[in-house]
């Protein structure tokens, strides 16, 4: 779907800090006031959470800059079986993960390698912004300990399902008289449907740092470039 759309004078840094920002003060403030409508019972076998990162994107192909920040969000709901009266607990749940790559190349089908490469923007072209992003449905599993005094450290392994792959082109188009376009394509081939990795979380009370190395690449086995994320950021745990 291509449509024409005005240019604006703000920054797409400056976008995307706001719209992280924005969605980040929003979830806080929801899980906030459910936290203190729970009992703590209830709080003790169950936790929610956000995560806030940026990725690094790890074996690009050829050609391809990335962007320094790479913003992205993951919600999720744990359930907690406690071992005994211990502070440890094995926690399994579900949740959303969104990822994003920034670059200077567009995706498209390599039909002599049957595969999905990615080609690069021509220096002629000026754009706005160019970036890859995936959807998954992701199942975590965390052995965490969680001190009296709300010290927080949490291992585990993340499996998911990609939901959606899309790419997002925000720029002058020769083809439409160098006019601003917004070009959203879907059918990006050869994706891998699975992903799995590992996470980590340490923190005090409601605030942790948070990390997850990807096991798994983005597209299947010689079908595309075979990078990976590693995201480091914040997680938001209220209970």
């Amino acid at each position: 779907m291509v449509k024409i759309v005005s240019l604006t004078n703000k920054s797409d840094n400056y976008i995307i800090m706001y719209r992280v920002l924005f969605l980040t003060v929003c979830m806080v403030c929801s899980i906030s006031l459910l936290s203190q409508v729970i009992d703590d019972q209830t709080k003790r076998k169950f936790s929610i959470g956000i995560d806030v990162y940026t990725d690094i994107w790890q074996d690009l192909p050829e050609g391809m800059d990335a962007r320094t920040i790479h913003p992205g969000v993951n919600v999720y709901g744990m359930y907690n079986y406690m071992f005994g009266k211990s502070n440890f607990s094995f926690s399994p749940g579900i949740g959303i993960g969104v990822h994003n790559l920034y670059n200077n190349t567009i995706p498209h089908f390599d039909l002599a390698n049957d595969s999905t490469a990615f080609e690069k923007i021509h220096d002629s072209i000026s754009y706005k912004r160019s970036k890859l992003t995936t959807t998954y449905f992701d199942i975590p599993l965390e052995i965490r300990f969680k001190s009296k005094k709300d010290l927080r450290f949490a291992l585990g392994f993340k499996f998911g399902f990609l939901i959606k792959m899309h790419s997002k082109f925000k720029g002058n188009d020769p083809a439409w008289g160098n006019h601003l376009v917004i070009n959203k394509t879907s059918s990006i081939k050869y994706a891998e449907k699975n992903r799995y990795g590992l996470i980590a979380r340490f923190g005090y009370k409601w605030i942790n740092l948070m990390g997850y190395y990807s096991l798994s690449t983005l597209f299947q086995k010689g079908k595309g470039p075979e990078m990976y994320p590693i995201s480091v950021g914040v997680s938001i745990i209220p209970f």
